[in-house]
């Protein structure tokens, strides 16, 4: 066969052209190939430099376009220069590795017609991975030849026609371009839809676009039009649809039908397995909160030393674990069982499991939470052979209560067995009425842990009262950088004071308020202040267990949930218009953290707060934070207020409030994630994926690949259904007019919805 020409079009970027130059140059191909680089008269002059100072090595062509032609006029001129062979056009945001270019003659001459290849990379639309039709990061665990490797191995010689090729990457046997001709210049002028349009042509002179399943090509994106994608993106839709009518209608059909989704998830499965950085498996409750934040933040901050996954009980299948790898951030704190998760009954597949778990590099697990989960979880460690961490995030190991509250919702005060046993008795739900048998069951866990991680001081002086054999440790969440401001001066709100021209004092409550949170606390004290014209009105932001009395019949409104992610703006926006002065915390439970609390220190809003569990600690020494007694009266909670008020708004000093501030200090164990966190276990071994081979891999893969599969649930079949019904209802003539008025950004958050 004749060398073929890679043909690798520059306009800018530096550091993007030497990684693709160097990763060329480095693969092992046996198929013969010149390489050219054609510089279209780059505004950066460090990169036409570069070029032509590699260019003297003799290693590849140098071409030069002395002004700028854009993509399509640059690739024609490239793909002229050897009129008999194949091409591949290949973006100089890429890299590729090992026997790439073999591969893609093997899929370009599997079949006598198929015209253009594609290979699969992180951001190349229907030829997306991990995620499908999205722009992803390089997993962090494999480098690009790792995950090339895998694809080779997991997908040896397997594709699929596609109904456009694309053009990061993109394989063209000469005799498809001779019968075409080359990129349509006039039409898509610098670039965007020419390969698009050339599949499409190539499609109705019966060739096929084929995409390479064994072959995967980094893809860094849109490094030569910057800031000009989108515009031309949607410009070229339009040309196409106008040259092609079918051609929007086939790539919906597509996209519904995925037909590449075995061949990703192949991939993903033996990707856990060759990591090159070893997992830590997280184990938690399903009921997402604080703990699965905690769960995506500590990922996030070790993801240089260990990746994570996340074994839960399943939402999508009752009965069943899940098991799955945790993505950073994430908008949604709920946990979401992705394309990419992994299915274990929890009795029934117990062997397989730990079969699993015992096949992967896992280092350590970091247990979350045991609700929801089975007894024998307690025993995994052993079973596995490996270390275990655990986090406290609440008291669901020292009472059934899980947070050290009565069966009325009021703070237990701990007591004692006695009466934590007469609780137990007259708890509705609850099986377990002896409390030393209850605390018993998680002795042996928690004293067998590496170390047992609370997030307070308090919360790690509570459990060393009910546990003083375990080892604890007090490691605050979210790296305790919110006590880097201790001893700060005053507010937003206090510095804008002298501006304030009404009387009326507006406190902030957040959150979902359940009865411990202090919803009714929060209401009787709105009702008080109603009844008796006290000038302070009270703002739940987000919602309550139960429906609160409320304005006019109170001074309080509700306002509803709110993303997570939006705090912080909704909280800048209150301050500027001057419609928050003050954020209460009335909890009647021994909180271990609060990450409403983080937000509202970040405002800068004066803070009141009950002075129980980490309110106190997280709240010292700050000039604008107080605390009182949980059960403090409505009298003593209005004269606080109104002597907040007084301070905010005059600026006075108020002796009083002294006396309110908690005595507990910010604790520093010294002990930090990236540090201490796995210094403490052994590396377990890295498995070599070329060492194993096809066969090992392959047959590795297809046992597992049983418990992937079966992760497609009624909920999912709806889905995919629901999407081809949407696409065919889209293209059917006479809705054309309707779709036309809603906007792309809705169509495409609508199909994103149904992809995940």
């Amino acid at each position: 066969m004749k060398p073929i020409d890679v043909i690798v079009p520059v306009y800018r970027g530096l550091q993007d052209v030497k990684d693709c130059l160097d990763s060329v140059l480095n693969s092992k191909c046996n198929q013969s190939y010149d390489l050219i680089f054609i510089d279209d008269a780059s505004p950066e002059p460090e990169v036409s430099a570069y070029l032509q100072a590699e260019a003297k090595k003799g290693e590849f062509t140098l071409l030069i376009n002395e002004e700028n032609l854009g993509f399509v006029a640059t690739v024609n001129r490239g793909m002229r220069l050897h009129e008999d062979r194949d091409v591949i056009l290949l973006n100089s945001d890429t890299q590729v590795a090992n026997d790439w270019i073999d591969r893609l003659v093997h899929t370009a001459y599997a079949k006598d017609n198929t015209g253009t290849v594609t290979p699969f990379s992180n951001n190349a639309t229907i030829c997306s991975y991990p995620n499908f039709c999205q722009d992803n990061e390089l997993p962090k665990n494999l480098s690009v030849a790792q995950i090339d490797d895998l694809f080779a191995l997991c997908n040896p010689e397997a594709s699929l026609d596609i109904p456009t090729a694309v053009g990061f990457c993109m394989y063209i046997r000469r005799e498809c371009l001779t019968q075409l001709g080359y990129f349509d210049l006039e039409t898509f002028g610098m670039g965007y839809g020419e390969e698009n349009d050339f599949s499409q042509r190539a499609i109705s002179m019966g060739w096929t676009n084929q995409f390479a399943l064994d072959v995967f090509v980094h893809h860094t994106g849109n490094v030569s039009f910057g800031d000009e994608h989108n515009e031309l993106k949607h410009a070229a839709l339009g040309k196409i649809t106008a040259k092609h009518p079918t051609y929007e209608r086939q790539v919906h059909e597509h996209i519904a039908d995925d037909p590449a989704k075995p061949y990703r998830e192949r991939v993903w499965l033996a990707s856990l397995k060759y990591s090159a950085v070893p997992f830590v498996v997280h184990i938690s409750h399903n009921r997402g909160g604080g703990t699965a934040r905690f769960v995506e933040e500590l990922s996030d901050e070790l993801s240089s030393l260990a990746n994570s996954l996340l074994l839960m009980p399943s939402v999508a299948k009752p009965g069943y674990l899940s098991l799955s790898q945790v993505f950073t951030h994430s908008e949604a704190l709920a946990p979401e069982e992705s394309g990419y998760t992994l299915y274990f009954h929890a009795e029934e597949e117990k062997a397989a499991l730990i079969s699993f778990l015992k096949s992967l590099p896992v280092q350590s697990l970091h247990y979350h939470h045991l609700i929801g989960l089975p007894k024998w979880f307690q025993k995994l460690p052993k079973k596995l052979g490996l270390p275990w961490f655990i986090a406290v995030h609440d008291y669901y190991m020292a009472c059934p209560h899980i947070s050290l509250t009565s069966t009325s919702g009021n703070y237990c005060e701990e007591k004692g067995i006695s009466d934590c046993n007469k609780c137990l008795s007259s708890s509705i739900g609850i099986n377990e009425k002896n409390i030393e048998t209850w605390r018993n069951s998680f002795k042996l866990f928690l004293e067998g842990a590496e170390t047992c991680f609370t997030p307070s001081n308090d919360c790690q002086q509570r459990m060393e009262g009910y546990f003083p054999d375990a080892t604890f440790a007090t490691v605050y969440h979210q790296q305790s950088q919110h006590f880097s401001d201790v001893g700060s001066t005053g507010s937003q709100n206090e510095q804008a004071g002298s501006a304030r021209s009404r009387v009326v004092f507006k406190v902030i409550v957040l959150g979902a308020l359940s009865k411990i949170k202090g919803a009714d606390v929060l209401e009787a004290l709105a009702v008080h202040c109603k009844q008796e014209s006290i000038d302070i009105e009270f703002e739940l932001m987000g919602y309550s267990y139960r429906d609160l009395v409320s304005a006019p019949n109170s001074n309080l409104t509700v306002s509803g949930a709110y993303q997570e992610s939006e705090l912080q703006a909704l909280l800048e926006e209150k301050i500027m218009h001057q419609e928050a002065d003050l954020i209460w915390f009335p909890a009647q439970w021994p909180e271990t953290f609060s990450y409403t609390l983080s937000a509202a220190i970040e405002s800068g809003l004066p803070i009141l707060a009950s002075s129980i569990g980490a309110f106190p600690e997280r709240l010292y020494g700050r000039s604008n934070a107080w605390v009182l007694p949980r059960d403090a009266s409505l009298e003593l909670l209005v004269n606080t207020i109104l002597a907040i008020k007084k301070k905010v708004f005059e600026h006075s000093d108020v002796e009083s409030l002294c006396e309110m501030v908690g005595v507990a200090r910010f604790v520093d164990s010294g002990y930090r994630y990236k540090n201490n966190y796995l210094a403490s276990t052994a590396t377990p071994s890295i498995f070599a994926i070329r060492k194993d081979g096809k066969d090992k891999v392959g047959q590795w893969v297809r046992m597992f690949m049983l418990h992937l599969n079966s992760g497609q649930t009624k909920r999912d079949k709806f889905r995919v259904n629901l999407l081809k019904l949407l696409v065919r209802i889209k293209f059917l003539p006479i809705m054309s007019s309707v779709v036309q008025r809603i906007p792309q950004s809705l169509q495409s958050q609508i199909k994103t919805k149904l992809l995940k």
